[in-house]
């Protein structure tokens, strides 16, 4: 798990930075409690394969030798993501019960198709052991065709992510901004809303560095925060979310037994297992800039049934 130390030294940082770079110190602490503890995904050096079983991202795998390459409903070698080592990973593990990683093991990502139709054809794959593992490449070409992507050797960081624009409390920021514009003098506030600033900085935060292309656990990219109950619709319901919440609730509620109670408690355990940026250096680009986005709701991820997870694309 992460450590208290990182835990103090990264809000520290994110409350002064609030406060001192963006003149956000009214609304730090809104801020900072809705902020999730999760895994930074960064690039490190490209990989050239010196050796096996090390967290990657682009490139080709390091498999079991029996394990047959993942093929979409149509026979096509499904394209590799990543592969990412438990040993790497779960020291930044969150220790606010939002996820929990197995201590040992790899854990690969595939896709098919990444076109606008959902969901998205995938594979996540967990193999509790790295012994053995062998560089293995497709029998042809995969789903997503052109130039193959580069690999590139993973850094892993703990990470504290705030709020993106479908997530973020926009009414309280308006409703402080309010105030804080009736209390000042004339020509004494600050230039942009507390709203815009509030963008701004997490625009900042959450994407600190090109290096970045991916990460656990905290909150995706979009235009609604209902990113959860699309991969929920899917996962338990076997249905494509039609972007309306409410119908949405009452289904899953009629699939609990009628208990809202629960259904409201399995969407806050709908957990962002894996979110992988466009990233021109990998060669990643879904759609218009967009961000694959894969969930797994938190009882699954505790069972290690990485087969119940769901796959989905965000671009404007």
């Amino acid at each position: 798990m992460i450590k208290p130390e990182q835990c103090e030294r990264l809000t520290r940082k994110a409350r002064k930075t609030l406060e001192e770079e963006y003149n956000l110190g009214a609304v730090a602490d809104l801020v900072l409690d809705a902020g999730r503890w999760g895994i930074r995904l960064d690039v490190s050096t490209p990989d050239e394969y010196r050796r096996t079983g090390n967290s990657r991202v682009g490139g080709h795998p390091d498999l079991p030798a029996d394990l047959e390459w993942p093929l979409t409903k149509d026979g096509v070698p499904m394209t590799f993501l990543a592969q990412l080592n438990m040993v790497d990973l779960s020291p930044y593990t969150p220790n606010d019960g939002r996820g929990t990683l197995p201590e040992r093991g790899m854990l690969y990502f595939f896709i098919g198709g990444a076109d606008a139709a959902y969901p998205i054809e995938h594979r996540v794959i967990y193999e509790p052991s790295t012994n053995n593992l062998v560089k293995r490449e497709p029998d042809g070409v995969t789903a997503l065709g052109g130039e193959p992507t580069v690999a590139h050797s993973v850094t892993v960081l703990p990470n504290l992510e705030v709020p993106t624009y479908a997530y973020v409390d926009a009414a309280a920021l308006n409703e402080r901004d309010h105030v804080l514009t009736t209390e000042s003098e004339e020509g004494s506030a600050p230039e942009g809303s507390l709203y815009d600033r509030y963008l701004e900085f997490e625009s900042d935060w959450n994407h600190p560095s090109p290096l970045n292309w991916g990460g656990m656990f905290g909150y995706p990219e979009g235009q609604h925060p209902d990113a959860e109950h699309q991969a929920l619709s899917y996962i338990e319901l076997g249905e494509t979310y039609n972007g309306n919440e409410q119908e949405c609730v009452k289904k899953l509620t009629a699939h609990y037994a009628g208990d809202e109670e629960r259904t409201w408690e399995e969407l806050s355990d709908t957990l962002l297992l894996l979110k992988i940026d466009t990233h021109d250096a990998i060669g990643f680009q879904w759609h218009d800039s967009g961000e694959l986005q894969f969930f797994i709701r938190g009882v699954d991820l505790e069972n290690e049934q990485f087969d119940h997870t769901c796959c989905s694309i965000y671009s404007s």
